[in-house]
């Protein structure tokens, strides 16, 4: 009888239950899609190194949906305790028809059980099928040959999946429960009558509120452009409660200014139901300025974390062969022997020219470049720039990024070696006794060592005065790795150079063959570092194609795990605001409706108010978002060369298409539930 009972409820409210439906569906197939991985990993056949950067990635994400599913939860939970709102009056005439609250908890229970299993396994078919597709730019991302690519069915996902929505559904249950034991039948009965409790605000206090929220949102935008995003210490976390507070009190003081600009506005005021859908909208203040300053800052993290982390994924993907010429780089290390004095003595650095004689080298590398690199310690980047640079780039880049640190010299016979093992001798460029050269490939800078070219004003290496040997910047890579990371080199002759001060030493070059790479470049690295007894380090083209696509892979995963899940939750949050409010407001659209309003004027009404309901911490969100993303593109653009803009774009296209269809799903729902018929 009950299990009939409740499946009757469920046929009955099935417009209510379409938000919920949707919600659960969609956290139960994201949830089990980005917990696939483990299995997308034996089909994708990959090799050693990407393997376990691979198994790392699983295990990330395993934490990551730990949080997830928090999340997910309490969005479950909170979109639950709206229906039981919407079925207040419901439950209070099954208790006044005699049932016992046991028995309509009951009712509850098999309800949430067979939504839970509905929506269950509607969900995971949804996920089995999506994870194809990132099975597929699983695959893309890792660089692996899609010809034994077969349908990919994860067991360790599927039980995850069923075990953590499992326990969110019970706590679903216990807090359906809970809360009905809570209720007396008076409050059921007459809980549609209930409104809230409005607090008028002084107009004066109104404005003081809004003054200060300003203050506080532009001292926090201030910290921003002043590296608190850098630093990450006190200015960091001041910064965040300012943006944070300021936030609360703008939504606070919002609607009383919104009301009282209209109402000054005579003719917009009295139009139509604009007075009536004001009223509506100040009257909710109370309880949606928290919900709405959560939005907001969750906005300002999904559009935030979606494109940066793509950003940052095309950043290395785009850096890698470009910094990548030769297939190793061996540098020496520095090491230090304590005496018996106690002091760090250091100790002479390995020779490289002892290792090339070895037979084992010999037999593995085809060619190579060993390469001096020598200091001059009056000599730094801040000496290659103009003044006018300088203050550009402290004013642009602020403590981001150091312009003391010495640059370091090579001669120009290794130079020209250099170009020709790149295969790249267009890049040579003759140079005399009184002339240098600066190699570097960090775009941000290159543009400013230029100016300082132009200018002419030379710099004093070992006490001689050079000028540059031509107006170009040699835009070069020098060892191996997966970013750009030759902020400036300068060339000089070899007389020059003699005298100068060696720094370090290292070696680029090739191997012979490229069978079977990966087994000879983790032979060939095991081989430096026995020999060398930990003296030299080595890096290669294939650890840093591992690295970059394992952080390409790590950014992108988490990056889409988190930021579609906020950006679904905000708007689920959102909705579920405005069908309650829509529920609890059906008897004033019912005497607006019976005083001469037609249903065109009251859909209209409807309709602006839950536009209105979403437009406000989107347009708050996204203007967070503008000032967050620009200082985030320019701390990405020292690292890399890219720019923000086609993602951010991008994402916030992606918001735009999730709150249109929430916004047109809540639209459709809340016009279902005002009708006059029910």
């Amino acid at each position: 009888m009950l299990s009939k009972l409740s499946i009757n409820n469920i046929k009955k409210s099935i417009k209510d239950y379409s938000i919920y439906f949707f919600t659960l569906i969609f956290a139960v197939s994201m949830f089990y899609m980005f917990n696939s991985l483990d299995a997308q990993n034996s089909m994708l056949h990959l090799n050693k190194s990407k393997m376990e950067i691979a198994a790392a990635l699983v295990m990330i994400l395993n934490y990551v949906s730990v949080f997830v599913s928090v999340i997910l939860g309490f969005l479950i939970v909170y979109s639950n305790n709206f229906l039981i709102k919407r079925r207040k009056k419901e439950i209070g005439l099954y208790l006044t028809l005699g049932m016992s609250k046991r028995k309509v908890s009951t009712i509850l229970v098999i309800e949430t059980i067979i939504i839970g299993i509905i929506s269950l396994i509607i969900g995971l078919i949804c996920g089995i099928g999506l994870s194809q597709f990132i099975s597929i730019f699983t695959a893309k991302l890792f660089e692996v040959d899609m010809n034994k690519f077969a349908f990919i069915f994860s067991t360790s996902a599927l039980y995850k999946t069923i075990v953590y929505f499992g326990i969110i559904f019970i706590l679903v249950m216990l807090f359906n429960i809970i809360t009905l034991s809570r209720y007396k039948l008076i409050d059921l009965l007459t809980a549609s009558r209930k409104n809230e409790k409005i607090k008028m605000r002084n107009k004066y206090l109104t404005f003081i509120t809004f003054i200060i929220s300003i203050c506080l949102i532009g001292y926090a935008y201030s910290l921003l452009f002043d590296d608190a995003l850098v630093v990450m210490n006190s200015k960091t976390l001041i910064m965040l409660i300012c943006g944070a507070l300021g936030t609360l009190l703008f939504f606070y003081s919002l609607a009383g200014f919104l009301l009282k600009i209209v109402e000054m506005l005579k003719p917009l005021y009295l139009k139509d139901l604009n007075m009536f859908t004001l009223k509506q909208i100040n009257s909710k203040i109370n309880t949606t300025v928290i919900s709405n300053t959560v939005i907001s800052l969750m906005l300002l993290l999904t559009i935030g974390i979606l494109s940066g982390s793509m950003s940052m994924a095309q950043a290395f993907n785009n850096d890698l062969k470009e910094n990548n010429l030769t297939d190793f780089t061996i540098r020496t290390n520095e090491s230090y022997q304590m005496d018996e004095n106690g002091d760090y003595i250091k100790l002479e650095s390995y020779n490289l020219n002892d290792l090339v004689k070895d037979d084992n080298f010999k037999n593995v590398v085809k060619n190579y470049v060993i390469l001096n690199k020598y200091v001059d310690q009056n000599i730094t980047i801040e000496k290659l720039l103009t003044k006018q640079d300088i203050d550009e780039l402290k004013k642009e880049y602020g403590d981001m990024l150091s312009l003391d640190g010495n640059v370091n010299i090579i001669s120009e016979s290794d130079y020209i070696e250099l170009m020709k093992l790149f295969n790249e001798e267009n890049k040579i460029f003759d140079i005399s006794d009184d002339q240098y050269l600066i190699l570097c490939n960090v775009d941000f800078i290159i543009d400013h060592y230029k100016n300082a070219y132009q200018n002419k004003t030379g710099i004093v290496i070992d006490n001689k005065k050079l000028l540059p040997a031509t107006d170009k910047i040699v835009n070069t890579a020098i060892e191996n790795y997966n970013a750009a990371g030759n902020e400036g080199l300068i060339v000089v002759t070899d007389e020059v150079a003699k005298n100068l001060e060696l720094s370090t030493t290292l070696m680029v070059g090739n191997y012979i063959s490229n069978m079977d790479i990966d087994n000879l470049d983790e032979t060939f690295m095991k081989y430096i570092y026995d020999e060398s007894e930990g003296n030299l380090s080595i890096r290669t083209k294939l650890t840093m194609e591992a690295s970059s696509v394992g952080f390409k892979a790590i950014v992108t995963f988490i990056g889409l795990y988190l930021g579609i899940t906020f950006a679904i939750s905000s708007a689920t949050v959102l909705a579920i605001g405005q069908l309650s409010e829509s529920s609890d407001n059906k008897d004033r659209f019912r005497v607006i409706r019976q005083i001469g309003a037609d249903n065109k004027m009251i859909k209209k009404a409807l309709f602006v108010q839950i536009a209105i309901a979403f437009m406000l911490p989107l347009l708050v969100g996204l203007f967070h978002s503008f000032f967050g993303l620009k200082e985030l593109n320019s701390i990405i653009g020292i690292m890399a060369n890219i720019d923000l803009t086609t993602n951010i774009i991008f994402t916030t296209l992606f918001i735009l298409i999730v709150y249109g269809g929430y916004f047109i799903i809540t639209y459709l729902c809340s016009k279902n539930i005002i009708k006059e018929n029910n």
